[in-house]
């Protein structure tokens, strides 16, 4: 039996270099990046099995647009510690399902990257599951294990708080990462398009 795989989109931030405001409502050739995630991520997930985690003092009119898309309304953990915080909140609401876990500021996603993303983690067992991109690892686009929990939590106690240093730190507690070479990627997303990410107003006239 396949294991449960559950979605999440980290939208707890500031978006302070973007002058404020919510970066998962900004429109990228016409469409919210919201609604282009939505759009991708649902066909793979269960019903009710797609969520959205805000900031920890989201108001109700921050809550909407997320709820007006039928997403599980999540908070963070704890207030101003970024995405981190987010995939703590996450992982608790998974449970024992496997977490696919997206910033909410990538507005060119591709389901076939999802894909092979989710495959992999199933496949290999990993706890962490992630693309290599630009010679990078993609944490903000990648697939978590519930043993990622504690992991996750012991960074956030610990004040470390880059999700860069994330599968550095779960191969030093014994856990498995498993990295997902580019040219793989490439194959379905000859551009890497999928790990384009809006962090200021420049970045829409790029």
């Amino acid at each position: 039996m396949a294991v449960e795989i559950r979605a999440a989109i980290l939208a707890g931030g500031r978006a302070t270099r973007m002058g404020g405001g919510n970066k998962a409502l900004i429109e990228v050739e016409g469409r919210a990046i919201l609604d282009r995630l939505v759009d991708e991520l649902r066909p793979l997930v269960s019903p009710g099995a797609l969520a959205a985690v805000l900031a920890t003092d989201a108001a109700p009119a921050d809550e909407e647009p997320y709820a007006a898309r039928g997403l599980v309304l999540l908070r963070d953990r704890a207030g101003g510690q970024g995405p981190m915080a987010g995939l703590a909140a996450a992982l608790d609401w998974c449970g024992e399902a496997l977490l696919f876990a997206v910033a909410c500021d990538m507005p060119f996603v591709d389901r076939r990257v999802i894909q092979i993303v989710i495959d992999r983690a199933r496949a290999s067992s990993a706890d962490i599951a992630l693309p290599i991109a630009g010679g990078r690892h993609q944490p903000l686009l990648a697939c978590y294990s519930p043993r990622c929990t504690g992991l996750v939590a012991r960074q956030l106690a610990a004040g470390a708080r880059r999700m860069s240093e994330l599968p550095a730190a779960a191969r030093a507690a014994g856990l498995v990462v498993d990295e997902i070479d580019e040219r793989e990627i490439r194959t379905v997303d000859p551009q890497l398009r999928s790990f384009v990410n809006i962090n200021r107003a420049s970045d829409l006239a790029d």
